[in-house]
């Protein structure tokens, strides 16, 4: 068997329009080393003759066909296959600058105790609305140690999973993509911080991710709001128990961020009240109090539920001010 340095994993399904582009942006890179797997899921628009002819021309172009739908089988379908001691992902409609695995190679060799390496992108859209994802790409990009990606795991998903290199060992003891009504990347990316395993984001954009109308996290529901906050819940709460903090109290008693938190209550932690930015706020089954009246000693764990996101960066600074310590005795989960 010829074994390869990166495998790149690429599922496809219904791509004809970039599809072409995204592989040959693959095939250029400055590292030559690899072999590109590309897994067909049930295309009918011509994709699969655009692939079987690239084929021909290289290679180090292996492709698969997987026949249960979905995004999750189809990656892992590539991953099983991948020879290479890394592997990285990559979309069909996205494009990989030329150093990409060259540099995030470099990355995990030179800096052995991460596990993961991530990147910054470009986005491009073909969007009118631009306002939110240009904000989460811009929160992103700004995470870059693996001390801002960590204490922001509870809030979104601080990298974006087509731009991930990992060893083949990191894959083994993390495990494969998980089906689910979650979404699977997110997930993944939970599970792996979980069991211990660092990443780190270069700090340049290495890929031009592209959003348009057929993109999943637009049109597929386990990627809703309310799926990131059922599967982080989850984590959280595991979180929570190791470190002995099953007991919180939950900043932000607004509508959403009540039912969000209520949650908590279904993987045993106690929830012991609420803090809010309106004095004199009055909740039925618990107590509320106003956030300058809190105090470590009687609010010892404050989970901040708050999802405006202009306003994350004042808890923050609220709650250092008061002596708290993020991940010891406030997360920002919301």
């Amino acid at each position: 068997m010829h074994y390869v340095i990166v495998s790149v994993i690429l599922p496809f399904y219904n791509a004809k329009t970039t599809l072409e582009r995204a592989v040959q942006s693959i095939i250029r890179q400055t590292f030559k080393d690899f072999e590109l797997i590309l897994v067909n899921n049930n295309s009918d628009d011509g994709s699969l003759k655009i692939i079987e002819k690239l084929v021909q021309t290289d290679s180090r172009i292996r492709l698969f066909n997987e026949s249960r739908q979905g995004v999750v089988f189809a990656a892992n379908t590539g991953m099983r296959a991948a020879k290479g001691k890394y592997i990285a992902r990559m979309d069909a409609d996205d494009i990989a600058h030329p150093e990409r695995l060259a540099l995030q190679l470099k990355h995990l060799e030179d800096t052995p105790h991460i596990s993961i390496s991530a990147t910054q992108v470009n986005y491009k859209s073909e969007q009118t609305d631009l306002k939110d994802f240009n904000h989460f790409v811009n929160w992103s990009n700004s995470l870059k140690t693996w001390e801002e990606i960590y204490n922001n795991r509870f809030v979104e998903f601080p990298v974006v999973n087509p731009t991930l290199m990992f060893r083949k060992s990191t894959l083994e003891h993390i495990g494969y993509l998980e089906e689910g009504d979650f979404p699977e990347d997110y997930e993944w990316f939970l599970r792996a911080m979980a069991k211990g395993h660092q990443i780190e984001k270069l700090t340049t954009p290495l890929l031009d991710w592209s959003d348009s109308d057929l993109r999943l996290t637009r049109i597929d529901r386990r990627y809703r709001t309310e799926a990131f906050f059922q599967i982080k819940t989850k984590y959280l709460a595991e979180y929570l128990k190791a470190i002995d903090r099953t007991r919180v109290w939950i900043w932000g008693a607004g509508k959403l961020g009540y039912k969000r938190s209520q949650w908590l209550q279904e993987h045993a932690i106690e929830i012991e009240g609420y803090i809010d930015i309106k004095k004199n706020k009055r909740l039925k089954n618990y107590p509320c109090i106003h956030f300058e009246d809190i105090h470590l000693t009687e609010q010892s764990f404050v989970l901040s539920y708050i999802t405006n996101r202009n306003r994350r960066n004042e808890v923050r600074d609220f709650l250092c001010q008061k002596n708290y310590q993020e991940g010891k005795s406030y997360i920002i989960a919301g």
